[in-house]
């Protein structure tokens, strides 16, 4: 797509020059070339030296060791190169995005009509105040939380209706068109135009917007244009379009046409597809894809409902087999209960025969051990064992005590006791130590005297040392 641009008047406002012409000029005929070597000649007559203000877009640095650039403001551009031989000598490397000033000439190029700007100089005036502008209202609005990922909403699967917000006579609604129309026809589609480049075009795409959603008829919206450069992209990095995407309740798809750069209209939709193409692509889904998608569940779906019906019928067939009329149930068991019976009652019979058999013995043991000389045999053996038992005891008690009574005098003799009661005393100190010598004893100190019967308090009155 071609855009006329202004041609912008830098370094001052161009004047309309007069030419004068004989009357025989203006029967002279022109070719292109020769047109375009006059209007070089003039440019390089009228600005042979110009300083321009803009910012860097669009640069490139191929390996021929030239750059080529764009220089722009808010409302205009013009293309500049620096040629090998005067990058050699630049000391400030410019960047994209870099906000500069630039030192050269106008010269035009013949061969396709366009004139450009030879930079002779350049020097950095700041880190470009467009960039810079962009960097604080992204800061601003992600701090607002414009940009998160909660607000996004899903889109619906399949929409009755899509809104889409660009040109009328733009190439995008006709690719969302034809990319919708291939994919799934029957859709509706409402378009609200807008201005998507220019001055204007903020408060255009931001009422298409408000009215599109406050109507309530859209299911999606997509909003975009085709590709285009940094500048005829700006109004999608506006805050009043930010905010108008972030106030919609329907379902947002931005469709911008770049690849490169990310706008903050992306960052706010609820969904960023790189061209308007894609964004149709993204909203409706194919309906060949869809129809293989419903065949292969149906197909599923079918085969899922003939296995349970087949095994359902293999086990209703193999519980009838199972069935039994009610009657017969009962007849057999009857007969069980009856054969039961039977059993028990054979069981029983059994069992008492063997209990009165096994009592019937037990009571004969008893009687012929009762009645025969087993049980006088057994009471002489008792009395027998009761008197050895008895003499028995006698005799240990006996030995006991004679054991005691030895002990017992052993121990009258080792006794202190046995000393004091042949007239010795045992004589201690204040401290209750035993007094062994008269080395520690001095006069008038009281000691204590044991006695075999009491015990005394005495006072020292005279020592005798050994």
């Amino acid at each position: 797509m071609r855009h006329s641009l202004p041609i912008p008047a830098y370094g001052g406002i161009i004047q309309p020059m007069m030419i004068e012409q004989d009357d025989s000029g203006w029967n002279r005929i022109l070719s292109v070339s020769q047109l375009n070597e006059q209007i070089r000649d003039l440019l390089a007559e009228r600005y042979p030296y110009v300083k321009l203000r803009g910012e860097i877009s669009k640069l490139s640095a191929p390996s021929s060791g030239h750059l080529y650039f764009s220089l722009i403001d808010e409302f205009s551009t013009i293309r500049a190169v620096v040629w090998r031989s005067t990058k050699a000598r630049m000391t400030f490397q410019p960047r994209q995005g870099d906000a500069v000033v630039a030192t050269g000439r106008i010269d035009a190029y013949p061969p396709r009509g366009e004139y450009q700007f030879i930079v002779e100089a350049i020097q950095p005036e700041g880190a470009g105040g467009e960039r810079e502008r962009l960097l604080a209202l992204h800061a601003k609005l992600e701090a607002e939380g414009l940009f998160d990922e909660s607000r996004k909403q899903p889109l619906p699967y399949l929409p009755e209706t899509i809104g889409v917000v660009t040109s009328q006579s733009g190439a995008a609604i006709h690719d969302i068109i034809q990319v919708l129309e291939t994919r799934f026809a029957g859709f509706h589609l409402i378009l609200a135009p807008a201005l998507v480049q220019g001055v204007g075009a903020p408060e255009s795409i931001a009422a298409a917007l408000t009215r599109l959603d406050a109507s309530g008829l859209c299911d999606v919206i997509i909003c975009g244009r085709g590709g285009g450069s940094a500048e005829d992209l700006a109004c999608f990095n506006s805050e009043r379009v930010v905010r108008a995407i972030a106030a919609c309740r329907t379902p947002i798809v931005s469709a911008v046409g770049h690849e490169v750069d990310v706008t903050l209209a992306d960052m706010a939709a609820d969904l960023r597809a790189a061209t308007p193409s894609a964004a149709a692509e993204r909203v409706m889904p194919e309906k060949r894809e869809l129809r293989a998608r419903i065949d292969g569940l149906l197909a599923l779906l079918q085969k899922a409902a003939s296995d349970r019906i087949r095994r359902q019928r293999q086990l209703t067939a193999a519980l009838a087999q199972r069935l039994q009329h009610p009657k017969r149930r009962i007849d057999l068991a009857r007969m069980r209960a009856d054969e039961m019976n039977e059993r028990l009652a054979d069981a029983f019979n059994r069992l008492r025969a063997q209990r009165q058999t096994r009592v019937e013995q037990s009571v004969k043991r008893l009687n012929a051990w009762a009645g025969g000389p087993t049980l006088a045999r057994a009471s002489r053996q008792l009395n027998q064992s009761q008197r050895q038992l008895g003499q028995a005891v006698v005799r240990d008690l006996q030995n006991k005590r004679a054991k005691l009574a030895a002990l017992e005098a052993r121990l009258h003799a080792l006794s202190p006791l046995a000393v004091l009661e042949r007239g010795y005393a045992i004589a201690r100190n204040a401290q209750g130590e035993i007094l062994r010598s008269t080395e520690h004893l001095n006069r008038d100190e009281t000691i204590a005297v044991t006695l075999a019967q009491g015990s005394v308090e005495a006072t020292v009155t005279r020592i005798k040392r050994k």
